[in-house]
This record gives C-alpha cells, structure tokens and sequence, in this order.
C-alpha cells in the first residue's frame, strides 16, 4: 500500500480494500486480520456500543453522600 499527499490510501486488491472498508465500518471496536501463508484468509469485526448516562443520573454508592 502506498500513502498519497492527501493521507489517503492506495488500494491495489481485495485484501487492502476489506480491510479499509473493515475499519471505516466502526465506530468503536476492532478489526482483526487472519493471516495464514503470507495471505489475508479471513477478517473479523467486533463493534463495541458505549453505554454511558449523564452523571446527574447516576446513583451514587458512597455512604458519605447518601446513597
């Protein structure tokens, strides 16, 4: 692969464009590449979903502010 003057990518074959296309399909998780013999053999995605609610909402479990 080869990097252009504008932080793009050069996509030549099938591994290269799975893997990019991989990658830009998350948000947040991770993207792991299989390799066997020097070649790509497979691709695995797993999304990770952040579960956060805003601090006014949260209960507190220290004895000292009441909860």
């Amino acid at each position: 692969m080869k990097a252009s003057t504008h932080n793009q990518v050069t996509i030549s074959g099938w591994p290269e464009r799975e893997i990019l296309e991989a990658i830009r399909g998350i948000r947040f998780g991770f993207v792991e590449i299989i390799v066997h013999d020097s070649r790509v053999t497979e691709i695995r995605q797993t999304h990770r979903m952040r579960m956060t609610e805003p601090d006014t909402h949260r209960i507190s479990t220290d004895p000292l502010k009441g909860g």
